[in-house]
């Protein structure tokens, strides 16, 4: 089947976000097979953001997806090659297979069949391809620099149903000087701010203690085992070291909100959405500690309020609080005509076409009137971030369908918007 094979080349580019020069090596694969295909196609400017249109009209309908990934944690963990396309009774394993280079090939192969069958639209289909959603989105800030904003869309990266409110994301750095213990050392954990990490280790007189937890994305904390949290266990217990007992006393496994109190908002809040602060990235240079907090703030605790709680408690923790990121929680109304057309393709593939509220971060947020809207089914697993990401070769298939049968519905209403006279 082609489009597999697409997907396994594609898979085979080991674009995780920091390697700039492989995601855009896997982005120029996806230009050049658009090119391939047909369509009409542009690079931006700084290499890092794709475009593949089709059809004309005063609209136009975006998809935004990216082909970067985050790393594929602990090698051991994995049943088969991450980077790669491996399919085994009837499920497809790999590094990006949902988040997001399946939805990637996907919405390609759906604008296709469009376009192979000479189907007519009203309306412009457009297709952004991002290569740094996983880490900081420069690459949509390069887009919005040169190019038109759509006038709205879909975000294939989380899960159906439809996602119209997401939580903000916030990547907040600790910095503690410490005093090493004799022999101890080279303390490192996790590979990705937006993962929970499934491996710690130090080195202790030249033998390596290692931590072994559970992959998950960080939006779903409950879903993983934090290694970070395991080895702050020991960190204090043993050597008693200040990073360690702050993250057992206010960061706790399981206790995904933590200890500390947030002020919240008073007032009308839209949407809603929880609280999560978990460690994700642990490294160690000289006598310093960094330790990379993930924060999913919801709709009543601004960014602001997290942040500076924390840096009230910096005299006491003995750190320095430095903001990485902060992108504030997102809503879209979903009474517009665009999301009805989208629920009646939910519905009819037999999900509840209520548009919900996402504990994650896509895509979505980077530009007005997108929503998240898979590819991840209600009773498949929620595996992204994790080793042996995995999706069956089913449901991949159904989102091709879906999506195509969207963009059509989509592409041939008639605009709001009129044409501009020439």
């Amino acid at each position: 089947m082609k489009i597999l094979k697409d997907l396994d080349t594609l898979m085979r580019f080991k674009s995780i976000s920091e390697d700039r020069e492989c995601c855009k090596a896997a982005l120029k694969y996806v230009m050049d097979l658009a090119d391939s295909f047909g369509f009409e196609t542009k690079t931006g400017k700084h290499g890092d953001v794709g475009i593949v249109d089709l059809g004309d009209g005063p609209e136009t309908v975006g998809i935004l997806v990216h082909v970067d990934v985050v790393s594929e944690g602990n090698c051991n963990l994995w049943d088969y090659e991450p980077y790669a396309l491996t399919e085994k009774d009837g499920v497809l394993y790999g590094r990006g297979i949902v988040d997001d280079k399946g939805p990637v090939i996907a919405s390609l192969y759906a604008m296709k069949k469009i376009k192979d069958e000479n189907i007519p639209l009203k309306k412009k289909l457009r297709l952004i391809i991002g290569t740094s959603e996983e880490i900081y989105w420069s690459d949509m800030d390069h887009y919005k620099e040169e190019f038109e904003i759509p006038d709205y869309g879909f975000s294939p990266d989380g899960n159906f149903p439809i996602y119209n409110q997401e939580n903000g994301l916030m990547d907040i750095e600790l910095c503690f000087e410490e005093v090493m213990p004799q022999g101890v050392g080279d303390f490192r954990g996790g590979s990705a701010n937006n993962a929970i990490p499934s491996s710690a280790s130090y080195t202790a007189d030249g033998q390596e203690i290692e931590f072994v937890g559970k992959a998950a994305h960080s939006s779903t904390p409950e879903l993983g085992v934090n290694a970070i949290n395991l080895f702050c266990q020991k960190a204090e217990k043993e050597y008693g070291m200040k990073f360690a007992s702050v993250i057992n006393k206010y960061f706790p496994e399981g206790r995904y909100e933590s200890e500390l109190k947030f002020k919240k908002i008073g007032g009308r809040v839209s949407g809603k959405g929880d609280l999560t602060i978990v460690p994700t990235t642990l490294r160690q240079e000289g006598s310093r500690i960094y330790i990379n907090f993930n924060v999913r703030q919801c709709f009543d605790i601004p960014g602001k309020n997290i942040l500076e709680a924390l840096r009230d408690m910096e005299e006491e923790w003995g750190c320095k609080v430095i903001l990485i990121e902060n992108l504030e929680p997102m809503w879209v109304d979903d009474n517009q005509p665009w999301i009805k057309r989208m629920q009646l393709i939910t519905a009819k593939y037999g999900m509840d076409p209520v548009c919900r509220f996402a504990p994650g971060c896509s895509y979505a947020k980077s530009m007005p009137n997108f929503v998240g809207w898979g590819p991840v089914f209600p009773d498949d697993p929620d595996c992204a971030h994790m080793e042996n990401e995995q999706q069956s070769v089913a449901s991949f298939l159904k989102t091709v369908e879906i999506y195509t049968e969207y963009l059509i519905l989509e592409g041939q209403s008639e605009p709001v918007k009129k044409r501009n006279a020439r």
